[in-house]
């Protein structure tokens, strides 16, 4: 039985078999950074699709989560996810950020100005830099800086493309 017949198949079922070998190497090398690129660029178009739906309202902080960082970014930190009541046209609100971060310690009672959808009952943001753009600005870079690499390693990938045709 052939080996490779099953990755022929997938090959051919993605239209993958037409491709060359050095084509094949360009879609791996680049669908990191490019993929984080496009997504940025989805997140930063919801960001500013909610931008635009929503309106800023101050809301107050009824309860607060807090633990603490998980990842290698925050491990030394605590991070917070306050829940707020706000009002729109005189009706009354409660929802919560939705993700959570160490700029957003604010205590029970304090104030803050928040963003929400009038009628709709989901998520606020906080109306901050952090609250609206932090994400699409956090996985924009990290495709910035994934294509340093990705372009060194296509540079080594060639060369040893080049060797090989021509040795």
């Amino acid at each position: 039985m052939d080996p490779h017949h099953l990755a022929r198949k997938v090959g051919g079922a993605r239209g993958l078999a037409g491709l060359t070998l050095r084509q094949r190497l360009r879609i791996v090398v680049f669908a990191f950074p490019l993929l984080c690129l496009l997504a940025a660029l989805g997140l930063a178009a919801a960001s500013a699709l909610f931008q635009l739906r929503s309106v800023p309202v101050e809301g107050t902080v009824v309860a607060r989560y807090e633990w603490p960082g998980t990842t290698i970014f925050d491990r030394r930190q605590v991070n917070y996810e306050p829940i707020f009541t706000y009002e729109i046209d005189g009706e009354p609100y409660r929802a919560s950020v939705g993700s959570a971060h160490p700029a957003f310690d604010l205590a029970v009672g304090e104030t803050a100005m928040i963003r929400a959808i009038p009628g709709d009952r989901g998520n606020v943001r906080m109306d901050t830099w952090i609250g609206m753009w932090f994400i699409p600005a956090i996985v924009g870079l990290l495709g910035a800086v994934s294509l340093f690499p990705a372009l060194l390693i296509w540079g080594l990938v060639v060369v040893l493309l080049r060797r090989r045709s021509s040795g």
